[in-house]
């Protein structure tokens, strides 16, 4: 791999997270884990970008039940590795029972995700 390629590959690893305040219920203080999601090699180097929404179905116990696409982020790839990464987060026990989240995956900056939707009532 040349000099350039793997500047490009650290440069497109590099995940920022920004989560904003949320008016009615603060979901950011009901995260207790929450890895980034994984930017594929094959997505990076094809040069594939993308942003979606996914909303994360939360168990009582806090973890994540399952993760449905809401809105794609244009390719496959990418939908599973957000996918992948969400059904790894975890949440402070009955604190919430589903979140939207968006994420954006860009050659450009690395990954971005942020829980801006707010929590979803039943």
């Amino acid at each position: 791999m040349n000099r350039a390629l793997r500047s490009l590959t650290l440069l497109c690893l590099l995940a920022v997270w920004k989560v904003p305040t949320l008016a009615s219920t603060d979901v950011r203080s009901t995260v207790a884990y929450a890895p980034q999601p994984d930017y594929p090699m094959g997505a990076v180097i094809r040069g594939w970008e993308g942003a979606g929404v996914f909303r994360c179905n939360v168990r009582p116990d806090g973890a994540v039940s399952s993760v449905i696409v809401l809105q794609s982020t244009g390719h496959a790839i990418l939908d599973q590795a957000g996918i992948a990464a969400f059904q790894r987060w975890r949440f402070k026990p009955g604190s919430v029972k589903a979140v939207k989240i968006p994420l954006r995956f860009s050659t450009h900056h690395g990954i971005r995700h942020r829980m801006a939707g707010a929590v979803i009532a039943d």
